[in-house]
């Protein structure tokens, strides 16, 4: 299967009626989308928008004929949910705060730097996808299909087990790594070095392996956080460890938070 550019698989309506802005964003969205739909005011932008159902809205505040604020009021208020990136002066600024309840997703400031304009689509589109769909998003485009995630999994385990070794002295004979939606859980088993083995054969020092395993990882976590965060190009925290010595395991959740 193969990867999944988010940007090329989105549908943007973009709504401006000064033409030199119009087309200088034109110019520069156009191989970078999928689909990019032009409107020159607020009534063509609500046409475009029923006949193209976009996955996002770029547009204007301040047109002759209808408002960006005003064109986003009448099409939210037929159901639609799409988000809306509204373009504006800064002067525009408190007309864009009494609008909190269109629940706008970003506002970027007059002229518009391209460069900003992408990142912002980016994360809107990302944020999008894996709040409706459970989606993983790699390295800003890249949806992550099964294949792309077993690979991942596949890193993932082989960074863990460096990690292991490094922080314990031993790996695990076995590690399972899972990504679910934005959650990454890593399961080793049987990674107790000899002297642990030693002391669990000696006496029931469970609680004691556990709670030096913990202290370990607690005070090295912020390594195995930065590399997998690293290889996907967000950000991760561990949420929850769970030390096992008696049953021979140890668990870990990361989360993925941006």
């Amino acid at each position: 299967m193969e990867e999944i550019n988010i940007l090329q698989n989105i549908k943007v309506l973009y709504v401006e009626d000064e033409p030199i802005t119009r087309n200088q964003v034109f110019r520069f969205l156009k191989n970078r989308i999928g689909k990019l739909v032009l409107a020159e005011n607020g009534e063509d932008g609500i046409k475009n928008f029923i006949q193209h159902k976009p996955d996002i809205v770029i547009t204007d505040v301040v047109m002759p004929d209808m408002s960006g604020i005003e064109m986003m009021r009448k099409i939210r208020e037929q159901g639609y949910k799409c988000p809306f990136i509204i373009t504006s002066a800064l002067s525009d600024s408190k007309t864009i705060l009494e609008t909190v309840d269109l629940k706008i997703e970003k506002y970027l400031i007059k002229p518009i730097e391209v460069d900003a304009l992408m990142e912002t689509l980016k994360e809107v589109i990302v944020e999008g996808l894996e709040y409706s769909n459970d989606l993983l998003v790699v390295n800003d485009k890249v949806i992550l299909t099964e294949d792309k995630k077993n690979e991942i999994e596949l890193q993932i385990r082989n960074l863990y087990s460096k990690y292991l070794k490094r922080v314990t002295g031993k790996g695990a004979k076995q590690i399972q790594v899972l990504i679910r939606g934005k959650e990454i859980e890593i399961l080793s088993k049987e990674n107790l070095t000899t002297l642990e083995e030693n002391f669990l054969l000696a006496g029931n020092y469970f609680k004691g392996i556990e709670v030096l395993r913990k202290t370990i990882y607690e005070n090295t976590k912020k390594d195995i956080e930065k590399q997998i965060g690293n290889l996907i190009n967000r950000n991760v925290v561990m949420k929850k460890m769970e030390i096992c010595p008696k049953e021979k395991y140890e668990r870990i959740i990361l989360k993925i938070t941006c």
